[in-house]
């Protein structure tokens, strides 16, 4: 999935793409994902921002869900959620947010039930086409 970074998000993250030497501003996105997603503390709150014209990212899979059911908690979309999230692991407030770090599983006890056939007693007949017309008319 592709999301779209703000202008001072994708700013800060080209940063730490330089410093670490990665190749695509996606890695460091999703390196920055898995440090949050972690409680990872990466240190790189000072940092430099280096302006750059890419702000598409893609989002690996794995962060797909967690990032949808942030959003859906606070009613933002997942790019929204994704540049809050980066935006504030980097000003240092790791500890503001809370993300789910776990599936929330349901378990359902198996419950059997004896299915018992309704049978018809009686046949109603129901008009059709022109007669049912006939009979709705006032």
């Amino acid at each position: 999935m592709q999301v779209r970074l703000a202008a001072i998000v994708a700013a800060k993250v080209e940063g730490i793409r330089i410093s670490l030497d990665y190749l695509k501003l996606s890695d460091t996105v999703n390196l920055l994902l898995d440090a949050i997603k972690h409680k990872w503390d990466l240190k790189l709150t000072n940092l430099s921002q280096i302006e750059t014209s890419e702000t598409r990212v893609r989002l690996d899979k794995r962060h797909y869900a967690w990032l949808s059911q942030y959003g859906l908690e606070r009613g933002i979309n997942i790019a929204s959620a994704t540049n809050l999230l980066i935006s504030e692991y980097l000003a240092g407030n790791v500890s503001s947010f809370q993300t789910p770090l776990t599936k929330t599983v349901i378990q359902q006890s198996e419950i059997q039930t004896e299915v018992t056939p309704i049978e018809q007693t009686q046949t109603i007949d129901k008009p059709k086409g022109q007669a049912l017309m006939r009979s709705l008319k006032l």
